[in-house]
């Protein structure tokens, strides 16, 4: 009896209702790991796209920045540029103002500052001693007004000093550098 229960068993497992019925089941779970597969290839190329778009943002991103750079490299190049030019131009307006003009023209030129130096110092030299004898000297002056003229006078002497000396050694480098014509 056990022989025939096992030979009806496996009669009925290998009939072909029972092959249709793994076929059935195995055409399902086929599908499902399609279906699945799908749902994973559709989320990786998803994923895929993103950081494709990603990659092309950052590319935008980049060409924008180094767009912008060159913008201001290409300023900075124009305003170099424009200094240069603007030294140039400089140079080229000293040049007149060192131009020669030969003979007396040159001689007067060259005495013109000191003249009109000692013109200045001796009119307010001149002034200065009018002054003096009117007032009396400086026995007409309190000591508040006393103390007062002398403060503004060192800084007068001061203020005339430092600008003197600076504007000798000042001027003799550009004098000893002229260029020969």
């Amino acid at each position: 009896m056990v022989i025939n229960m096992l030979e009806a068993l496996l009669g009925i497992l290998s009939s072909g209702g029972m092959g249709a019925l793994v076929g059935l089941f195995g055409s399902v779970a086929t599908k499902w790991l399609e279906y699945k597969t799908a749902g994973q290839r559709l989320v990786f190329e998803k994923e895929m796209a993103q950081i494709r778009t990603r990659e092309l943002e950052l590319e935008q991103q980049h060409a924008l920045a180094l767009a912008d750079k060159q913008i201001d490299i290409a300023r900075v190049e124009g305003e170099i540029q424009a200094d240069v030019a603007s030294m140039a131009a400089f140079v080229e307006s000293q040049k007149e103002h060192a131009a020669t003009y030969g003979g007396f023209v040159d001689q007067l030129r060259g005495v013109m500052r000191p003249l009109i130096t000692s013109f200045l110092l001796g009119v307010s030299t001149w002034l200065m001693w009018s002054v003096w004898k009117r007032v009396n000297g400086l026995s007409s002056l309190s000591e508040t007004e006393l103390l007062s003229l002398f403060h503004t006078l060192l800084d007068s002497v001061t203020f005339l000093t430092m600008t003197a000396v600076t504007w000798w050694f000042g001027s003799r480098w550009s004098q000893e550098n002229k260029s020969p014509k």
